[in-house]
Protein backbone atom coordinates (compact mmCIF):
# COMPACT_ATOMS: atom_id res chain seq x y z
CA UNK A 1 0.00 0.00 0.00
CA UNK A 2 0.80 3.85 -0.60
CA UNK A 3 1.74 5.57 3.03
CA UNK A 4 -1.04 7.84 2.04
CA UNK A 5 -3.49 4.95 1.71
CA UNK A 6 -1.80 3.41 5.34
CA UNK A 7 -2.99 6.69 6.94
CA UNK A 8 -6.95 6.92 5.51
CA UNK A 9 -7.42 3.82 6.71
CA UNK A 10 -10.04 3.51 9.27
CA UNK A 11 -11.58 0.71 11.27
CA UNK A 12 -14.21 -0.77 9.35
CA UNK A 13 -12.03 -0.99 6.42
CA UNK A 14 -9.81 -3.15 8.86
CA UNK A 15 -11.23 -7.22 8.16
CA UNK A 16 -10.06 -9.60 10.81
CA UNK A 17 -12.08 -12.61 10.50
CA UNK A 18 -9.93 -15.87 10.23
CA UNK A 19 -9.31 -16.72 6.03
CA UNK A 20 -10.59 -13.20 4.92
CA UNK A 21 -8.10 -10.89 6.63
CA UNK A 22 -7.33 -7.86 4.45
CA UNK A 23 -8.08 -3.86 4.17
CA UNK A 24 -10.18 -1.94 2.41
CA UNK A 25 -8.45 0.77 0.45
CA UNK A 26 -10.98 3.67 -0.24
CA UNK A 27 -8.82 6.56 -0.48
CA UNK A 28 -6.60 5.31 -3.61
CA UNK A 29 -3.93 7.10 -5.12
CA UNK A 30 -6.26 6.49 -8.82
CA UNK A 31 -9.35 6.88 -7.03
CA UNK A 32 -10.82 3.03 -7.25
CA UNK A 33 -11.56 1.17 -4.21
CA UNK A 34 -9.87 -2.09 -4.02
CA UNK A 35 -9.19 -4.54 -0.82
CA UNK A 36 -5.48 -5.33 -0.14
CA UNK A 37 -5.46 -9.18 1.08
CA UNK A 38 -3.67 -9.83 4.49
CA UNK A 39 -2.83 -13.15 4.35
CA UNK A 40 -1.90 -14.66 7.79
CA UNK A 41 1.20 -17.02 6.94
CA UNK A 42 2.52 -14.18 4.69
CA UNK A 43 2.01 -11.37 7.34
CA UNK A 44 1.24 -12.64 11.02
CA UNK A 45 3.09 -10.15 12.59
CA UNK A 46 0.35 -7.18 11.40
CA UNK A 47 -2.46 -9.38 12.00
CA UNK A 48 -1.16 -9.92 15.80
CA UNK A 49 -0.61 -6.12 15.86
CA UNK A 50 -3.99 -5.31 14.25
CA UNK A 51 -5.63 -7.79 16.97
CA UNK A 52 -3.35 -6.34 19.80
CA UNK A 53 -4.18 -2.44 18.76
CA UNK A 54 -8.25 -3.70 18.23
CA UNK A 55 -7.95 -5.08 22.04
CA UNK A 56 -5.86 -2.06 23.20
CA UNK A 57 -8.50 0.12 22.75
CA UNK A 58 -10.83 -1.44 25.26
CA UNK A 59 -13.91 -1.01 23.64
CA UNK A 60 -15.18 -2.09 19.95
CA UNK A 61 -13.74 0.60 17.74
CA UNK A 62 -16.24 2.51 15.57
CA UNK A 63 -16.18 1.79 12.13
CA UNK A 64 -15.09 5.69 11.05
CA UNK A 65 -12.24 5.33 13.89
CA UNK A 66 -8.84 6.35 12.47
CA UNK A 67 -6.85 3.17 12.34
CA UNK A 68 -3.30 5.58 12.61
CA UNK A 69 -4.34 8.50 15.05
CA UNK A 70 -1.51 10.67 16.71
CA UNK A 71 -1.08 10.97 20.65
CA UNK A 72 -3.30 13.79 20.06
CA UNK A 73 -5.94 11.58 18.36
CA UNK A 74 -6.04 13.22 15.10
CA UNK A 75 -4.60 11.27 11.89
CA UNK A 76 -1.04 10.56 11.83
CA UNK A 77 0.58 12.93 8.78
CA UNK A 78 2.79 12.00 6.23
CA UNK A 79 5.48 14.23 7.90
CA UNK A 80 5.47 11.93 10.60
CA UNK A 81 5.65 8.94 9.10
CA UNK A 82 8.69 9.70 6.97
CA UNK A 83 10.16 11.37 10.57
CA UNK A 84 9.38 7.97 11.97
CA UNK A 85 10.60 5.72 9.10
CA UNK A 86 13.80 8.19 9.04
CA UNK A 87 14.72 7.22 12.90
CA UNK A 88 14.13 3.13 12.25
CA UNK A 89 16.48 3.51 9.50
CA UNK A 90 18.98 5.20 11.08
CA UNK A 91 18.90 2.96 14.21
CA UNK A 92 19.32 -0.22 11.41
CA UNK A 93 21.90 2.09 10.09
CA UNK A 94 20.55 2.50 6.81
CA UNK A 95 21.60 5.90 6.00
CA UNK A 96 23.71 7.35 3.19
CA UNK A 97 26.48 9.54 3.57
CA UNK A 98 24.39 13.10 4.70
CA UNK A 99 22.83 11.00 7.51
CA UNK A 100 19.24 10.18 5.74
CA UNK A 101 17.91 7.09 4.76
CA UNK A 102 19.11 5.15 1.98
CA UNK A 103 15.47 3.53 0.93
CA UNK A 104 12.16 5.28 1.14
CA UNK A 105 8.65 3.46 2.16
CA UNK A 106 7.72 3.64 -1.47
CA UNK A 107 11.01 1.93 -2.29
CA UNK A 108 9.65 -1.33 -0.32
CA UNK A 109 6.45 -1.10 -2.13
CA UNK A 110 8.59 -1.58 -5.27
CA UNK A 111 10.60 -4.05 -3.84
CA UNK A 112 7.76 -6.05 -3.22
CA UNK A 113 5.68 -5.67 -6.11
CA UNK A 114 9.33 -6.82 -8.16
CA UNK A 115 9.89 -9.64 -6.01
CA UNK A 116 5.84 -10.74 -6.27
CA UNK A 117 6.92 -10.83 -10.33
CA UNK A 118 10.19 -12.47 -9.72
CA UNK A 119 8.37 -15.08 -7.82
CA UNK A 120 6.50 -16.26 -10.85
CA UNK A 121 2.89 -14.03 -10.21
CA UNK A 122 0.77 -12.99 -13.19
CA UNK A 123 1.53 -9.28 -14.21
CA UNK A 124 -2.44 -8.59 -13.32
CA UNK A 125 -2.16 -9.83 -10.04
CA UNK A 126 0.50 -7.75 -8.91
CA UNK A 127 -1.75 -5.07 -10.98
CA UNK A 128 -4.25 -5.14 -8.42
CA UNK A 129 -2.17 -5.99 -5.22
CA UNK A 130 -0.44 -2.69 -6.01
CA UNK A 131 -3.27 -1.12 -7.73
CA UNK A 132 -2.52 0.49 -10.47
CA UNK A 133 -5.36 1.41 -13.09
CA UNK A 134 -2.57 1.17 -15.86
CA UNK A 135 -0.82 -2.59 -15.77
CA UNK A 136 2.07 -0.03 -17.86
CA UNK A 137 2.37 1.13 -13.99
CA UNK A 138 3.10 -2.37 -13.14
CA UNK A 139 5.24 -3.70 -16.05
CA UNK A 140 7.38 -0.93 -14.26
CA UNK A 141 8.10 -3.57 -11.81
CA UNK A 142 8.78 -6.17 -14.48
CA UNK A 143 12.61 -5.68 -14.64
CA UNK A 144 14.15 -8.64 -14.98
CA UNK A 145 17.51 -9.59 -13.52
CA UNK A 146 19.86 -11.20 -15.52
CA UNK A 147 19.83 -14.86 -13.54
CA UNK A 148 15.88 -14.80 -14.62
CA UNK A 149 16.91 -14.38 -18.02
CA UNK A 150 20.09 -16.87 -18.13
CA UNK A 151 18.40 -19.64 -16.45
CA UNK A 152 15.34 -20.61 -18.74
CA UNK A 153 18.37 -19.88 -21.88
CA UNK A 154 20.80 -22.00 -20.38
CA UNK A 155 18.26 -25.34 -19.80
CA UNK A 156 16.44 -24.78 -23.12
CA UNK A 157 17.21 -27.73 -25.38
CA UNK A 158 17.45 -25.07 -28.17
CA UNK A 159 20.70 -23.88 -27.34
Amino acid sequence: MRVGEVLYLRWGDVILDAGREALRVREAKNGLERTVIVGPTATPRTLRGLRAARRALGRAPSDHDILFRSNRGTRVSYEAIHYQWAKLCQAAGLVDTSGGPRYTPHQLRHTGGSELIAQGQRVEIVQRVLGHRDIRSTLGYAELQEAQVRAPLESSPLQ
